[in-house]
């Protein structure tokens, strides 16, 4: 059952890597690559050994037909050692890489970059037990076997143990819910894929290239199949390697799920934009009937002013609505043309007290009366273009006091920032109305609205959107019916702030 869960994840990760294509899911895949070579050769020894049966072997093989066929390969000691040997030394570097790269504690800042250095023990250690070598240096010498074998199931548990316990304390380290919805998924599937390692992990290649010896070393690997072991031991040990496999099968699915609907979402909005922008004529009809309706304003305003004594209230009337329209109208080909437009993006240190200032600068230009309530920490920096994120922090603060408003509150709008390890996030919070489940998963696509089309072209989140992922950060939305709506925009953070400030 092991090589069956083994193999299936590492399907799924192949899978995933074929639609991702970043480094992350490389390691990944190179992982359960590795966790498959082990379990084959492990498999592949016992099988020749003989002497399971009954429930260990449903355990270990699922069916006899596997057994046999493992039995039957014409491979060497030599080669099934080594084969046993690829896995075992790869298997716990390639954790600990992924735990480092995804620990965001500002202290594993020179470990993360240095990744590379967790490598040259487990690469000399493979070479070490390439056959040819094995047998130049231990062969004969049983106190240099005993040293090989002990060195090496001490570095490998060190290794399982330090990201165990890396992954653990990120997963406790976590504050915001939205974050660690992301981040649990990974962190058990790759915790339980240690556990699942571990349980076997005292299988030394050594153990098979002296397959003919009986004394403690070769007890050492296949503890699990001793005699000695009591019924409740054997169900231990097939509950733990089901438990973790189960789990890891099902994490690495929710995983993949994450990630390749991240990916297929922002494939799906590229090709909405692709779409609406080919359909250009669609807005020109659009701001031509805007301009067709003022034309007959005018020609109403004409006919006011022609009266010998024009009715001034009704003039200022046709006017105001001249204005209102005109305005409307540069707001919507602004979004447009900032949206369209390919903009060069300049990342500089900015504190978040500028960015805040900035924002709120530009929402009340737009709504002059709006309330909002900064609780920013004013000294941390984020590198941003401040006038390009500014303009996006805007365009949540003032969708929020819209929404506030057409709910029929007044409550201010909120920026709150949190800091979250090495990322900072920015939360516009509101009070209005709340956005429905089926809504949250359009929102983000371009020239989508629910508000008043006159008004609103819906480019205003999607330009958010292309804007804070040039800054390398991500936008997340909470909301609830009646409660209110949280934007989320998650950067990296620069440095550590010294203060974090309320005011109105």
């Amino acid at each position: 059952m092991p090589l069956l869960l083994v193999t299936l994840l590492f399907l799924a990760s192949v899978v995933l890597l074929v639609v991702r294509r970043g480094r992350e899911e490389l390691l990944v895949c190179a992982m359960f690559g590795s966790l498959v070579i082990y379990w084959l050769g492990i498999l592949m020894f016992i099988a020749k050994r003989g002497g399971t049966g009954g429930v260990l072997e449903a355990l270990l093989f699922v069916c006899a037909p596997l057994k046999n066929a493992l039995r039957g390969a014409s491979l060497t000691l030599e080669a099934q050692g080594f084969i046993v040997a690829v896995g075992r030394y790869l298997f716990p570097p390639l954790l600990l890489t992924l735990a480092v790269r995804n620990s965001m504690n500002p202290g594993m800042g020179p470990v993360r970059g240095r990744v590379l250095a967790l490598w040259p023990l487990p690469l000399l250690t493979l070479i070490i037990y390439e056959p040819a070598v094995f047998y130049a240096l231990a062969g004969g010498r049983p106190e240099v076997q005993w040293f090989l074998v002990n060195f090496s199931r001490i570095w490998v548990l060190c290794y399982v143990a330090a990201a165990v316990a890396l992954l653990l304390y990120e997963a406790f380290s976590i504050t915001m819910r939205i974050c660690r919805q992301q981040y649990i998924p990974q962190c058990a599937m790759l915790v339980s894929m240690a556990v699942l390692y571990a349980l076997y992990s005292p299988q030394d290649p050594a153990q098979i290239y002296l397959f003919y010896r009986s004394d403690y070393m070769w007890y050492l690997g296949l503890w699990y199949l001793q005699p000695r072991l009591s019924p409740l031991l054997y169900s231990l040990v097939f509950a733990a390697s089901a438990v973790s496999g189960a789990v890891g099968l099902w994490t690495m699915f929710r995983y993949a799920q994450l990630r390749i609907s991240e990916n297929m979402d922002e494939v799906s909005l590229r090709r909405r934009f692709d779409a609406a922008s080919m359909g250009a004529s669609v807005f020109a009809h659009s701001i031509k009937n805007q301009l067709l309706a003022n034309r007959v304003v005018f020609k109403r305003l004409d006919a006011a002013l022609a009266q010998p004594q024009p009715d001034m209230a009704k003039v200022q009337g046709y006017v105001d609505a001249l204005k209102e329209t005109n305005e409307n109208l540069l707001i919507r080909v602004g979004e447009l043309y900032q949206s369209v437009k390919s903009s060069t993006i300049t990342l500089v240190p900015v504190t978040l007290g500028e960015l805040a200032a900035d924002a709120v600068d530009r929402m009340h230009r737009k709504h002059p009366d709006a309330a909002v309530e900064i609780t920013v920490d004013e000294g941390c920096r984020v590198l941003a273009d401040r006038s390009h994120l500014a303009a996006a922090l805007s365009n949540l603060l003032s969708n929020g006091w819209e929404a506030t408003l057409a709910a029929g509150r007044t409550d201010p709008v909120q920026l709150i920032s949190h800091a979250e390890r090495l990322n900072i996030v920015l939360e516009v919070r509101d009070a209005g109305c709340g956005i429905s489940r089926a809504e949250t998963k359009r929102i983000f696509e371009p020239f989508y609205s629910s508000k008043n089309s006159n008004y609103n072209w819906g480019m205003g989140l999607y330009y958010v959107r292309s804007i804070v992922r040039s800054h390398l950060g991500s936008v997340r939305v909470e909301s609830e019916r009646g409660k209110g709506t949280r934007f989320f925009v998650i950067l990296p953070r620069f440095e550590h702030g010294k203060r974090k400030e309320k005011r109105p």
